[in-house]
């Protein structure tokens, strides 16, 4: 017989709170019309959530491009490039421990433990490992050289309240929660920039000021991030961090969380080899170039935001793919279509916007056009390995061959292209990391439908 959960336990477990009691005397319903009805009611699901997310976006996006913009007239090459190299050592940590909701996420079709029990440790974890790897990162950000220990000291002030903002919005998105994990991602550019605008235009606190403000819109976007969605983890009751629950998450969350570290320092790799061989102010520079074309991920990432509650509720993993299989080819033209646009402004818009210091954007984002396009419709694509299948190791193979290829290209073609190089080179890494992508994809999506288990993670 069908047991029916109770409402409560139904959206904890993200389910639709039926349970197989035995196979005796059970007969599937006969419902030709069902499947097709599920498959509309999934698509005008993500299109809907699509389209707020790219609204969304919309805005912080720009208010991000802004924010940079305005932070590259008022510090110069030099302290734009002593900002990207602190938050990058900031980011690193936060990208490792950030992962825990998402963790969460990918767990709640088969957890027993209610949700809010889920969250509480995910955010017990993150904040606890948060407050061990902020002064370690400090100190290796200080003791590269490129920075002073003040700076390092300041950006690391900003790594626990980014990990517990972005563990509330990983759980949110398994949720389905689409507006308020919006709200959330907006509200950080937002604080940043209004920080900057006191800090450094205001009271003339330079790069220190800079990076406080940082810090502080991290801050303020983890309290609000708790209060809004205060019902995914209260009681706050002292949650057990390392039971079983919680040490599948935390196993889920630091491989999803090595991706992304991975990630970040494969899109980064180039600038580490670009700051050694030509100085902070040509990372400065590059970063503009960078900073523009990934905007173009806008889309993409709004399709993977938008398709990810669908995509872990699916009731098969058949259904799973081909939603995913459909969005990643949606964003691949999508892509397309934004790069023309990209290359045909870009050249009149950087000299225009941040000032002929930064003409030489111009060429290493052309560049990496090409790259970013293709790379694309891997964010929707580890919708389907990370999450719905909670395998990430699949994804973090594919990081890890990205990194590896744009490390080598850097370190031979920077040395005599400067940035052009490095845009060479992460071009490249960009599509090493595509086609390896795919690859898995495809090979777990016949895995799948095939029926033949997993392997064991």
């Amino acid at each position: 017989m069908l047991k029916t959960v109770p409402a409560a336990v139904r959206r904890d477990l993200g389910t639709t709170g039926v349970r197989p009691g035995g196979s005796v005397g059970v007969t599937p319903p006969v419902n030709p019309n069902l499947a097709p009805r599920r498959e509309l009611a999934a698509a005008k699901r993500v299109g809907r959530n699509t389209l707020e997310t790219v609204l969304f976006r919309g805005l912080s996006t720009p208010t991000a491009l802004v924010f940079v913009v305005v932070q590259s007239r008022l510090l110069e090459a030099e302290g734009r490039g002593e900002f990207v190299v602190v938050v990058l050592g900031a980011t690193i940590v936060s990208r490792l421990l950030g992962q825990l909701g998402v963790a969460v996420t990918s767990r709640l079709r088969d957890a027993t433990v209610p949700v809010a029990g889920l969250t509480r440790r995910a955010l017990g974890l993150g904040i606890a490992l948060g407050v061990v790897g902020a002064p370690i990162m400090a100190a290796v950000t200080a003791e590269s050289g490129q920075v002073s220990t003040k700076l390092a000291i300041l950006g690391a002030l900003g790594i626990v309240p980014n990990i517990a903002w972005q563990t509330i919005s990983g759980v949110l998105l398994g949720q389905g929660r689409i507006r308020l994990w919006n709200v959330i991602q907006l509200l950080a550019p937002v604080l940043a920039l209004l920080a900057l605008l006191v800090l450094v235009a205001g009271l003339d606190t330079g790069v220190s000021g800079a990076l406080a403000g940082w810090a502080l819109g991290n801050t303020l976007t983890a309290v609000f991030a708790l209060g809004a969605a205060r019902d995914l983890w209260w009681p706050p009751t002292p949650p057990r961090l390392l039971d079983g629950a919680g040490r599948t998450i935390l196993r889920l969350a630091l491989v999803m969380g090595a991706v992304q570290v991975v990630n970040l320092i494969s899109y980064r790799a180039e600038l580490f080899v670009l700051g050694q061989e030509s100085g902070n102010a040509a990372v400065g520079i590059y970063s503009i170039a960078l900073q523009a074309v990934e905007s173009m991920w806008l889309v993409p990432a709004a399709i993977a935001t938008a398709v990810t509650a669908p995509v872990v509720s699916a009731e098969d993993d058949r259904r799973a793919a081909a939603i995913v299989a459909r969005s990643a080819i949606h964003s691949l033209g999508l892509a397309t279509l934004i790069a023309g646009a990209v290359a045909g402004i870009a050249p009149f818009l950087i000299p225009a916007v941040f000032g002929k210091e930064f003409k030489g954007a111009v060429v290493p984002l052309e560049l990496l056009l090409p790259g970013v396009v293709v790379y694309a419709p891997v964010t929707v694509l580890v919708v389907y390995l990370s999450v719905r299948k909670a395998e990430p190791w699949w994804t973090l193979a594919v990081s890890l061959a990205s990194m590896l290829v744009t490390v080598g290209a850097a370190v031979l073609l920077i040395p005599g292209h400067a940035a052009r190089g490095a845009a060479g080179a992460s071009a490249i890494g960009y599509g090493a990391g595509t086609a390896l992508a795919w690859g898995f994809f495809a090979a777990l999506s016949r895995r799948d439908a095939k029926g033949i288990p997993a392997l064991s993670g």
